[in-house]
């Protein structure tokens, strides 16, 4: 329920902005449209923008500045944590900033606006045999601007990492309005002759870099992925001043991005899937570690929870061809390389060292383009699955993305179910990037949902994870 003394508009601002922006929205409708994204919170905005170019773009931040009102930018509204809401003015990308501005395909590069979809702009650079190599599973609903605000990657991070190692260049308005762009040839020298705040960012930030030298360097997290604040790290690595590095993962709270240049990766040209179900959790849990010593592109986790759900689904249920019995549990094993050879020859080395962990439950491989699309389907539409449980205990994505390194991820998966299990909680659902040590848990709780909920606060330290 939204209380009534949320917060409202002035007149004087709704007259500015509607006069300025030719789709400015305060009606409580619209706004209620905007008050919740794919977590589980709800806010209501004091107002929503939806900006058809850089001019209005700069225009809202500038009223937004004079009417002292809170500017929040927001693309498709995937993410879990609440980032899409809040009592401010939305700017939504999705609607008309959604172009690809060019692609250069011997650079293997793009330039997109923020309101366009990772699936559509993989789909449009198809016929160059490139495409953008973080693959988020919500990809067809999630933009660009949004995966770079959040700093996202996907289900083959181990091959490319995450979105700030393929941002090249944004372009990017800043709190008092002004448009500039943030790129790989920029210096601390160069940037500091800049006019403005721009110029006052390339000063300052030397200071900053150089005044935590040691914390920087000694207390971001070793994990293979993390998004634990603003980029400070990369910029202290690097001899280059490019500023996107701190755009990326900021979340529209140092600028606006209205245009990005994007790394893009080839199109893999042979793909294999092997499908290793296990008995228990824990023990595929302890395999990753080894497994990923065959070279694989993705280590994805299919629990039975969602296993389950997908076969009460008469529209999902026929895809399932890929498991054999009930299994606890299945890790969906990719493998890529230019051809067939070298794919089996992964392959090969992969089932060699399942032996030397005594495994004994079905390995299912799948080489068919159209089987192995059936399985990612499976994977992708999986929180939506889940999220639709019906009952009285109802599914909470509760935590999102925590990452321990590889080698503690067992004990990670089970000290969550052990907790849940502790606090009432029902079914705990489990979706993981197993491969670079990333848990997504959904948990359904039990009827005493209060108590579940406040004993995960309690316990949960900085950073969302359970103490690793």
């Amino acid at each position: 329920m939204i209380p009534e003394d949320y917060p409202e508009a002035s007149l004087a601002f709704q007259h500015d902005l509607s006069a300025s922006i030719r789709d400015a929205h305060f009606d409580r409708v619209t706004r209620l449209v905007y008050s919740t994204d794919a977590s589980i919170y709800q806010m209501m905005p004091i107002g929503v923008a939806l900006p058809r170019d850089v001019d209005e773009v700069r225009t809202a931040i500038q009223l937004a500045g004079a009417h002292q009102v809170p500017i929040l930018p927001r693309g498709g509204g995937s993410s879990l944590a609440g980032q899409a809401v809040g009592h401010a003015l939305i700017l939504d990308f999705s609607r008309y900033m959604d172009r690809i501005l060019g692609v250069d395909a011997d650079a293997r590069a793009v330039r997109v606006e923020p309101g366009i979809t990772l699936g559509k702009l993989n789909r449009s650079l198809q016929e160059y045999g490139l495409m953008y190599g973080p693959d988020p599973a919500s990809a067809d609903r999630a933009t660009m601007g949004g995966i770079v605000g959040n700093n996202s990657t996907g289900a083959h991070s181990i091959v490319h990492g995450m979105t700030l190692d393929h941002v090249l260049e944004t372009e990017v308005v800043l709190s008092d309005g002004s448009l500039v762009t943030f790129g790989m040839d920029d210096t601390w020298t160069s940037g500091s002759q800049r006019l403005g705040l721009e110029g006052e960012l390339f000063k300052k930030l030397p200071d900053i870099l150089q005044a935590y030298e040691g914390p920087i360097r000694e207390r971001y997290p070793r994990t293979f992925r993390h998004v634990a604040g603003y980029n400070l790290n990369r910029l202290q690595e690097e001899s280059s001043a490019n500023l996107s590095n701190l755009i990326v993962g900021s979340e529209g709270t140092l600028g606006i991005i209205t245009s990005m240049k994007l790394n893009l990766v080839p199109v893999p040209r042979e793909k294999s899937l092997v499908m290793v179900h296990y008995d228990e959790m824990r023990r595929a849990m302890e395999d990753v570690p080894i497994l990923l010593e065959s070279d694989p592109t993705a280590i994805e986790v299919l629990d039975k929870m969602l296993l389950d759900l997908t076969r009460d689904r008469l529209e999902y249920r026929r895809l399932l061809t890929f498991v054999r019995g009930d299994p606890e549990v299945i890790l969906l094993v990719e493998f890529a390389g230019n051809n067939e050879t070298e794919v089996a020859g992964k392959i090969q080395r992969f089932k060699e060292r399942l032996i030397t962990r005594n495994h004994r439950d079905p390995v299912v491989e799948v080489s068919d383009p159209r089987e192995q699309a059936n399985v990612w389907f499976v994977r992708k539409v999986g929180l939506g699955i889940i999220m639709s449980i019906r009952g009285d205990a109802k599914p909470i994505p509760f935590i999102e993305d925590a990452a321990v390194p590889v080698e503690h991820l067992a004990d990670y998966v089970a000290e969550i179910y052990d907790f849940s299990k502790g606090v009432g909680v029902e079914q705990v659902a489990m979706y993981a990037h197993a491969s670079v040590g990333v848990a997504e848990s959904v948990v359904a709780f039990a009827p005493d949902k209060a108590r579940a909920l406040s004993e995960f606060a309690r316990v949960l330290k900085p950073g969302g994870t359970l103490g690793f």
